[in-house]
């Protein structure tokens, strides 16, 4: 009986939590004022006389009255200065009843003094009524929600997850009020390296100490999950407590590093591999950001990809004037719509579900529009995928041959910016994606090379970006959720790794510093082996590492390179590039082609593709890319 009322109440929402302490409060402090006041009252003979029955009725009607219209202020008040939130985002026993309600308390008191004293008493009995009623009201609101805060704590310590906090300030007892409505958690303390703060007592759960207490409480609770919860830290030492906490193989999450007191819900993640990577973001140039946007027309292709669906969102933050969105996919198009619905500028965007390829409705949209800066996101960019013969003619006409007509189309329309979204497998590709990837940046350079072109063409180049569409990690925390294994195509293979947000960043502001004909690439700090990823990973889910099947805990396993796999990602085709004004975009110095070997190229592969020689269209044009 007693589980099944505190999950019901625990289940309950927001707002029927909050209604139902509206309603304790009106029974706590309205039954302490009608129990002094008739008690005063039925002490004053006089007052209760038949005589004076009538004085009686006025007297009551009258206080009646102010009671009411006390009540709904004090309440109001209450509501309105989100007093009833604080009740579950609570740091202590003093906050249970907080400042409002001692404020309300005190109107109460000073209420029934009040008609203490327009009821002929003296100064003194009207002081003694008012503290009594102030005392016996804080203290009656504090019980109950002590005793209510403790029943809803109460914890299955058999079916529970046993929780530990890391971070004993602000956030991390937000994130221990929180879960400690939560029925499958089982708050056993906190940890914080301040050892002033050691066994403090936060929400009745103890400050246990720093990190050298985990081991033992690891011992005692098996499958021990450990929060993250601070915020405000800088990004080295954010990585230099998680690294700590991996050497525990402990399960480690985090709380999000915006994550405010105010918010609704709290969520719970698993360690981005944002903070698994040893470099900082980089700082944005404001003014790079909106030099080629602001008041301007934007075009986005591949608007619903990974890294088109960021850009836009920045984009649309710069205040085109009017920003056009591109896709060919109706649902990425439709959940993007979706996402801006609650930008103030949505009025002013356009969202076009259509294929690049269709180089005649893409001259129209340019120039009924006046197109001033495209992004040119779209690309099929999977592997493996296109290493499939059946996919060679896509790949080549969506990578290669729609990007040389855009430009084309660029070019005729005089836009005035033209940025190619790039890739790291452009260099030196052995694979089909970055062999048109190289291509499309070669059309971009072919028409900036043209005398009376007035559109300036740049590309930029980066390698994998975060939780991007085949990314390794969500694949990773699938696997390791599972029991494992834990697939790694080789031993060697490492890859660099940024945000979406700093790349999309990164990508608007390198088409501001163009002049034309640029390939910029960025600074993505060192490569991860993706071996050692996948073993921070299982470290940090709170397993061990098992190299195949040599020790208990989760394996690893080498399924060998995919189809057109590198074992390194490369930037730079011939190692030559300068510094640009912003320290994480570099300019490399490459060859180029003219715009009528290009056109050569490109109808010596349409040809092919006519008559269906595939396999000699790939060679042929792997023989032009080869150094180039």
């Amino acid at each position: 009986m007693f589980r099944e009322i505190r999950s019901y109440l625990v289940s309950l929402s927001r707002s029927r939590k909050v209604f139902i302490q509206l309603v304790s409060d009106i029974l706590i402090l309205n039954s302490t004022y009608v129990l002094l006041f008739f008690g005063f009252l039925f002490n004053d003979s006089e007052i209760l006389s038949f005589q004076n029955f009538p004085a009686f009725g006025i007297i009551l009607s009258v206080d009646i009255l102010s009671f009411i219209l006390i009540n709904i202020f004090c309440l109001a008040f209450i509501y309105v200065t989100g007093g009833y939130r604080s009740f579950f985002r609570t740091s202590g026993a003093f906050d249970l009843i907080g400042l409002d309600r001692i404020f309300i308390i005190f109107l109460f008191s000073l209420m029934l003094t009040t008609e203490v004293y327009l009821n002929g008493s003296t100064l003194i009995d009207c002081i003694r009524v008012g503290i009594l009623i102030f005392l016996i009201s804080f203290f009656s609101l504090i019980i109950l929600r002590s005793v209510a805060f403790t029943f809803l704590s109460i914890k299955s310590e058999n079916s529970s997850q046993p929780i530990l906090i890391y971070g004993a300030g602000q956030a991390g007892r937000e994130t221990a009020a929180s879960l400690m409505q939560n029925s499958k958690y089982n708050l056993i303390g906190f940890i914080d390296d301040n050892l002033k703060i050691k066994n403090f007592n936060l929400l009745g759960h103890k400050v246990l100490g720093d990190l050298k207490k985990l081991n033992k409480l690891k011992r005692k609770f098996p499958n021990l999950l450990v929060i993250f919860a601070i915020v405000n830290i800088s990004m080295d030492k954010r990585r230099e407590i998680i690294s700590r906490l991996e050497e525990f193989e402990v399960h480690v999450k985090t709380i999000p590093s915006n994550y405010g007191i105010l918010d609704s819900k709290l969520t719970i993640n698993e360690i981005s591999l944002s903070d698994l990577i040893d470099r900082e973001i980089s700082k944005p140039d404001d003014y790079l950001l909106s030099k080629n946007i602001k008041d301007k027309v934007i075009l986005i292709s591949g608007a619903g990809g990974s890294i088109g669906s960021e850009i836009s969102y920045q984009v649309a933050c710069l205040k085109p004037s009017k920003l056009i969105l591109v896709d060919h996919t109706e649902f990425n198009l439709y959940k993007l719509k979706e996402e801006l619905k609650t930008f103030k500028n949505f009025d002013s965007m356009s969202f076009v579900l259509m294929d690049v390829r269709k180089t005649d409705y893409l001259d129209k949209i340019i120039h009924k529009n006046n197109v001033d800066t495209i992004f040119h996101a779209s690309a099929y960019k999977h592997v493996p995928l296109l290493e499939e013969s059946e996919n060679f003619q896509a790949a080549i006409e969506n990578n290669f041959f729609a990007t040389f007509n855009f430009c084309e189309i660029a070019y005729k329309n005089k836009v005035s910016n033209f940025v190619l979204i790039s890739s790291d497998k452009a260099v030196n590709p052995p694979n089909l994606m970055g062999a048109t990837k190289r291509l499309a940046e070669l059309s971009l350079q072919a028409f900036s090379d043209l005398k009376e072109s007035s559109t300036i063409f740049s590309m930029v180049r980066f390698g994998n970006v975060l939780n991007s569409s085949g990314s390794v990690v969500p694949l990773f925390w699938e696997q390791i959720s599972s029991g494992g294994p834990v697939t790694v195509t080789h031993k060697d293979v490492n890859r660099y790794f940024m945000t979406i947000k700093e790349a999309s960043t990164l990508v608007i502001q390198s088409g501001a510093m163009a002049t034309g004909g640029e390939v910029f690439f960025l600074d993505m700090g060192n490569p991860i082996k993706i071996k050692e990823l996948a073993e921070r990973m299982i470290r940090l889910s709170g397993n061990s590492v098992s190299i195949e099947g040599i020790s208990d805990g989760i394996e690893i396993i080498y399924s060998g390179l995919r189809p057109g796999e590198k074992l390194s990602e490369e930037l730079l085709i011939n190692k030559n590039f300068l510094e640009t004004e912003h320290p994480s975009i570099k300019k490399a110095i490459e060859n180029k082609f003219t715009l009528d070997k290009l056109s050569l190229i490109k109808k010596e592969i349409e040809d092919l593709i006519s008559t269906e020689e595939f396999k000699k269209a790939r060679n042929i044009l792997f023989e032009y890319i080869k150094n180039n």
